[in-house]
C-alpha cells in the first residue's frame, strides 16, 4: 500500500500529514523532526485501533 506524505511550511516549521487522512499529521521545526514526529503518530493511531480490535475479540 502506498501513501503519500505531504510536507509543507508552516510558521516557523513543518507540518507533515498523510494524504487522505486529515487527522494524521505533525508539526516540528525541521522537515526531519516533523517526520519523525509523523510517524510517531502513526503507531499511535495503529496501536489505538489494534487494542480496540483485541477488546472486541475478548467480548
Amino acid at each position: 500500500m502506498k501513501t503519500n506524505i505531504i510536507i509543507e511550511k508552516d510558521g516557523d516549521g513543518y507540518l507533515a500529514r498523510v494524504e487522505g487522512h486529515e487527522n494524521l499529521f505533525a508539526f516540528a521545526y525541521s522537515e526531519k523532526e516533523a517526520i519523525i514526529e509523523l510517524k510517531n503518530v502513526v503507531e499511535m493511531i495503529m496501536d489505538y485501533h489494534l487494542e480496540q480490535v483485541n477488546d472486541e475479540r475478548a467480548i
